[in-house]
């Protein structure tokens, strides 16, 4: 009996040591990804701070030329328009002719009676 139980402490002992190292694995892999997700963090906010330090003039003009249309709106949209074409006259309209007199209907004579 006592077989039986070594054997059986054997393999828990077994597959606890495995158990353990794979949770080990999984948490080692974890750190690892975050360290990872921490670098692409980093280099994106890098990449944009360079990119608001290149661009950053431009981008000062623009946003305010777009916050000057925004107070003061104007009614036409882009450049400004060039002379505008004075409006052709409207034309009269024309008398419709007037109907012609539909005739009246002629009444049909009477057959005459056959000897």
């Amino acid at each position: 009996m006592t077989r039986i139980y070594a054997w059986w402490a054997s393999w828990a002992d077994l597959l606890g040591g495995l158990w353990r190292s794979r949770r080990l694995i999984a948490i080692a892999s974890a750190g690892q990804g975050l360290v990872e997700y921490a670098l692409v963090v980093t280099l994106v906010a890098v990449l944009a701070i360079a990119v608001l330090l290149f661009l950053g003039g431009h981008l000062t003009d623009t946003f305010n030329a777009v916050g000057g249309d925004l107070a003061n709106p104007t009614m036409t949209a882009g450049p400004t328009p060039g002379p505008t074409a004075k409006p052709t006259a409207t034309p009269k309209p024309t008398k419709s002719p007037k109907p012609t007199a539909t005739p009246k209907p002629t009444k049909t004579p009477k057959p005459t009676p056959t000897p």
